[in-house]
């Protein structure tokens, strides 16, 4: 058991690059329980079947899939999501992009290549304040 987890917080990991995803896999690891969805599909099934304390959302997922802002805005509109902390985790890294994505909504924003410690302590304080209001 690492000492440094937050309880059994599920962190939901979406994104579609495997390489990507077992990155910030390894790096939740450290605070939380992740869970991967590669697309929309299984990023709602996800959802439906476990209870997250945080999701990490690439924008661009390939494929028939909604990109992650369309996700990011149908999760905020169930009443039972409304409040959990979405962040954004993109390549999309030009000036504008970050406050174009926390004005859509996201609660957070980190550019790719990511800055590991900036996500662990975004991530981190999100879990303390979910603690603090429990």
């Amino acid at each position: 058991m690492n000492p440094n987890r937050m309880g059994n917080s599920k962190i939901l990991i979406v994104e579609d690059n495997e390489i990507n995803a077992l990155v910030l896999k390894r790096l939740i690891e450290q605070i939380g329980e992740p869970i991967h969805a590669i697309n929309d599909k299984k990023a709602f099934e996800a959802m439906e079947a476990h209870t997250f304390s945080v999701v990490l959302m690439d924008i661009n997922l390939g494929g028939q899939s909604l990109d992650g802002e369309a996700i990011m805005k149908q999760l905020k509109a169930d009443p039972r999501f409304v409040d959990l902390p979405i962040f954004a985790v993109t390549s999309y890294a030009m000036p504008g992009d970050e406050q174009r994505f926390l004005n859509a909504g996201f609660d957070a924003y980190f550019s790719k290549p990511i800055n590991r410690e900036k996500l662990l302590a975004g991530v981190r304080k999100a879990l303390q304040h979910q603690k603090s209001e429990a």
